[in-house]
């Protein structure tokens, strides 16, 4: 499987969309709102590639208020399209503070 680095594949990004009814079954079981998660993008993340469905997808870690969140998305042409939000997992988040060992404070390496 050949992994896309997150730089490249967030460059792609032009847009956000979703299912809106996910998008409130997400808010109501995971007090996570979509649009709140465009902002994740933006800075210190861990990204790993989770195919589902027949679907390339994948898992991005990284903060939405201050909290630790799993966000799985898609990229369907130039559209980030989400799938789901919730608060990582205490593994993940410790994959994801050792992945942020060493990163270069602006969030650019």
């Amino acid at each position: 499987m050949n992994e896309t680095p997150a730089s490249e594949l967030f460059a792609q990004i032009r847009g956000f969309g979703w299912n809106p009814k996910k998008r409130d079954a997400n808010l109501r079981d995971h007090k996570i709102d979509f649009e709140d998660v465009k902002g994740i993008f933006d800075g210190y993340t861990f990204v790993r590639r989770s195919d589902r469905h027949g679907e390339i997808r994948y898992q991005v870690f990284g903060y939405v208020h201050g909290r630790e969140v799993a966000v799985a998305f898609t990229i369907r042409g130039a559209v980030c399209w989400l799938i789901s939000a919730r608060r990582a997992r205490k593994d993940e988040r410790r994959k994801f503070y050792q992945g942020l060992a060493g990163k270069h404070p602006s969030g650019k390496n």
